[in-house]
């Protein structure tokens, strides 16, 4: 009752899973995501064991050969559907005779796709033509999911979302960052009723709250700056950083880009 994609990124050494089901709180049990081992994300008939286990058999087997011990001794295995991204990003996926039509799977380079109870093999096709375009992995998997939910995606409809990354840090200068317990990203949205978009919205606020990038001079953006902050009420820039959480990314002359785009999308939407 799900789409979904695993996926690594050799050259941000990240493995992910993106998913998006009419079901409650589909992050809960599809995606299973460790760093410098692989993705597995298991749905259908979910089997968990094939999430905890499935990690754990990475360690030391490959994608193919972990989806074959998972699948060998399980006796609702046609009713299963999994796909897998090992730590070299080889992939494989299984899709048993049983899962509810449109039911399948894609496999590619670093990465898989998988549906059931989707609208069609289109939505596996448009979620693997984003996951071979450019661009972080993050994108990568935000793009996929939306891909597939402009082609039908779930055909009962919509309700939950997730993308969960994991990415291998040696060391942290910052006091607080999820990349310490190799959560890169660590998404959900349980109930919502378009929870891509609400999904999107966070990733937003995630990437502004945690992720590096460029620093805009503040000058450069003054006057846009002032008028949304005198829309929302704020007297100064810093008091609206320190309030919403965006300290790091802001050092009194310059602001991050992201920041500065959800500074002036509260104002718009005020």
């Amino acid at each position: 009752m799900t789409f979904s994609i695993v996926i690594y990124d050799p050259n941000e050494e990240a493995w992910g899973v993106g998913v998006a089901s009419k079901f409650l709180a589909v992050g809960a049990f599809v995606p299973w995501v460790k760093a410098n081992v692989g993705a597995i994300a298991t749905q259908s008939l979910a089997n968990l064991e094939y999430g905890t286990k499935g990690l754990e058999l990475l360690t030391k087997y490959n994608a193919y050969e972990t989806l074959n011990i998972l699948i060998a001794n399980d006796p609702l295995r046609e009713k299963r559907q999994v796909g897998i991204v090992d730590s070299k990003g080889n992939s494989a996926a299984f899709t048993g005779n049983e899962c509810y039509p449109y039911a399948g799977h894609i496999i590619g380079n670093h990465f898989s796709v998988q549906g059931n109870i989707i609208a069609g093999k289109e939505v596996l096709e448009a979620m693997a033509k984003e996951a071979e375009r450019s661009g972080k992995i993050y994108e990568k998997i935000l793009r996929a999911l939306k891909a597939a939910e402009e082609k039908g995606g779930d055909r009962r409809g919509k309700q939950s979302a997730a993308i969960i990354i994991a990415k291998k840090i040696e060391k942290s200068e910052k006091e607080f960052d999820p990349l310490i317990v190799g959560k890169y990203f660590d998404l959900r949205v349980d109930d919502h009723p378009e929870p891509l978009k609400e999904l999107e919205r966070i990733m937003n606020l995630w990437i502004a709250t945690f992720i590096e990038e460029e620093m805009l001079e503040i000058e450069d953006y003054k006057e846009e700056i002032e008028e949304a902050l005198k829309k929302l009420g704020y007297s100064n820039l810093r008091t609206w950083v320190e309030l919403n959480n965006f300290e790091g990314k802001f050092t009194g002359s310059k602001i991050g880009k992201s920041v500065l785009k959800i500074l002036l999308e509260q104002a718009k939407h005020r």
